[in-house]
């Protein structure tokens, strides 16, 4: 069955590799030499509760500054 393929499913494979090698050359950030915290945020996921001065921190400056504090999200446990 392999052999009755042909050459033209090579061809169409190769092309696809090489069209997506272009793609993820010009459209995924490079991350070396980045940590893991500098990765979220270039990927856009949100801080956890605890970690890094995340929402814990930024509650604490809110409180700080008098402001009412509302939140719909529930804290992450672990």
């Amino acid at each position: 069955m392999i052999t009755s393929l042909g050459y033209g499913t090579y061809f169409f494979f190769a092309s696809l590799m090489i069209l997506m090698g272009i793609w993820a050359f010009f459209f995924i950030p490079e991350t070396k030499g980045l940590s893991l915290e500098d990765m979220d945020r270039l990927f856009g996921v949100p801080e956890r509760a605890g970690e890094s001065g995340g929402i814990n921190k930024e509650l604490e400056l809110e409180k700080a500054d008098g402001a009412v504090v509302e939140s719909t999200e529930d804290p992450v446990v672990r």
